[in-house]
Formats: C-alpha cells, sequence, structure tokens
C-alpha cells in the first residue's frame, strides 16, 4: 500500500479531522483516508448546468425587490399607521391577491414591467434598478440646468409644493464639510400622492460659499426663476441627519422630508444676498 507524509499541514484541519474522527468512531488515519476518498468522488461526479438566465434574473429581481421594502421600512417611508407587510403592500399596489408579490419576492414569478411601474409610481422608486439593478434604488436626477422643467407642473397649483432641502453636513477635523454639505435635493409633493418626484442640483451649484464664477452665476440664474414664479409653493428645509452611505441616492425622498426642518434661508436667497452673507444654519450641526 502506498504511503502518504504531508508537510506543515495546518493545526486548524488537523483538529478538525480530530474531531471528525471522534465523532465517527475512526482512527485519524482512518477518518482521513475516507475524507479523501470522498473528495476524489466528488471530482468525477456531473456538474450541474447554470442556471437558464430566466431564472437567475428572477432570482435577483425578487432580492431587488425585498431590498427596496427593506428600505423603504428603514427609511420610514410610510404614512403614520400604514400597514407595511407584504399583503398590505401589495393592497397598496391595487393587486387583488399578495400571492404574485410573493412569488416575485421568493424569485418563482417574473416581475412585469407593469408591476415595475406601479412599484416606481407608488414608491418613487427606479424601473431601471428594480429589472436589471442599474444605477439608485431611487432616481435623483441632476436637475441643475433643467429645474424649470421640474418645477412647470406646480405653477399655480396649490396641491402641488417645491420643497427645497439643503443637506447640512458636520465639517471634518481638517475643517473641510461633508461631501454632500450645500447639495440642494428638490422633491416635488402633491397632497394626496404617495408618489414623490426628486432630483438635485450641486455640480452646477450649491448652497453655500466658496464657489466660482460659475457657480455662483447658475446660482443666481436658479434664484432669478424663482423669483420669476411666485405662483409656486416653494418651502426650504436643512437636513441635518448623517448620510450613512457614500452615496445619498439610496433613500427614498420620505428619509429626506421627514428628517428635514423649516429653514430660514429662501428669504435672504431671493433678495440677492450673496452666498457667503446667508446664515445658511441656524444652529450647530
Amino acid at each position: 500500500m502506498a504511503r502518504l507524509s504531508i508537510r506543515d499541514f495546518p493545526d486548524d484541519l488537523h483538529q478538525q479531522l480530530v474531531h471528525a474522527a471522534n465523532k465517527h468512531e475512526r482512527s485519524l488515519e482512518g477518518e482521513t483516508r475516507y475524507a479523501l476518498a470522498r473528495y476524489i468522488e466528488s471530482l468525477h461526479q456531473p456538474q450541474p448546468e447554470p442556471a437558464p438566465r430566466r431564472e437567475t434574473w428572477q432570482r435577483q429581481t425578487g432580492k431587488r425587490l425585498e431590498q427596496l421594502f427593506d428600505r423603504l421600512r428603514e427609511d420610514d417611508a410610510f404614512a403614520w399607521g400604514e400597514r407595511h407587510d407584504v399583503p398590505h403592500l401589495a393592497q397598496a399596489l391595487g393587486e387583488v391577491s399578495p400571492a404574485p408579490l410573493m412569488d416575485i419576492i421568493d424569485g418563482r414569478l417574473a416581475l412585469s414591467f407593469e408591476m415595475a411601474e406601479k412599484l416606481a409610481k407608488r414608491f418613487s422608486c427606479s424601473t431601471s434598478w428594480l429589472l436589471n439593478g442599474a444605477g439608485s434604488m431611487f432616481p435623483y436626477p441632476e436637475i441643475g440646468g433643467s429645474y424649470s422643467e421640474f418645477i412647470e407642473p406646480a405653477k399655480g397649483v396649490l396641491p402641488i409644493t417645491i420643497k427645497l432641502v439643503r443637506i447640512c453636513q458636520k465639517k471634518a477635523a481638517d475643517g473641510s464639510s461633508g461631501r454632500h454639505d450645500g447639495t440642494l435635493l428638490i422633491f416635488r409633493v402633491k397632497d394626496g400622492d404617495a408618489h414623490i418626484e426628486a432630483g438635485y442640483s450641486s455640480t452646477r451649484f450649491y448652497l453655500g460659499d466658496g464657489m466660482g464664477a460659475g457657480g455662483q452665476g447658475n446660482l443666481k440664474d436658479f434664484v432669478g426663476y424663482l423669483n420669476k414664479n411666485e405662483d409656486v409653493n416653494f418651502k426650504a428645509y436643512n437636513f441635518f441627519k448623517p448620510l450613512e452611505r457614500e452615496e445619498a441616492w439610496g433613500h427614498h425622498p420620505q428619509y429626506f422630508l421627514k428628517g428635514a426642518e423649516p429653514a430660514g434661508w429662501l428669504e435672504p436667497l431671493l433678495r440677492g444676498v450673496s452666498p457667503g452673507n446667508i446664515k445658511w444654519v441656524t444652529d450647530s450641526v
């Protein structure tokens, strides 16, 4: 019979073999021979065929849908007293039964385009993210150059409010502000509608001092637009909660709106006070 000698055998693996030998009432050599025989047998076993792309996609989509519902609960995106178990979520989507939604989460049923649109309309999420994982869970397009198109539906429409939320982040030890400090989030909120349109503007301008001439010019244009649209219901807020994730766009709009506090920076901004002379934050953050 052949002999086998192994140098530098890992201590932890040796202890596992000793434990297995005691459990199976074998000698250490017998347990090692048994384990090696099973390993050699496994090399000759037929490899399972890869799952069809449809099954893989269904499972991945189901996981994303479950992640969405978990995030909605974490972000407190539901109205006070609103139930958010799967049966009630299905009811909120207008489904006659929770079974299809449960099957989608479990990966047994394909997420239809119609259902993806329902989810996006009801929960303000991204259909692209739901269907293929592209982009962020919630869409926050950069609307620095197209804010007029975003605000247009609110002109003269009392049930719609444009909420301007300034992200306020603590300064680092070196005195620099957080990555999103001064970022302006813009929300279009309609009374009685759970869906919230959202966008941001920070690459063209931000709410703070230290911008170059281009950023200051873009902010001036934005302020001029606000002044020309007095029939729009604008409200200003500050958001102080820390952003745990590097990207802010993984949060539902209600995360920001429920965590925002009314702010007084809009009035001086509309009067043309320069960013460096505006007290953006009344309390220390």
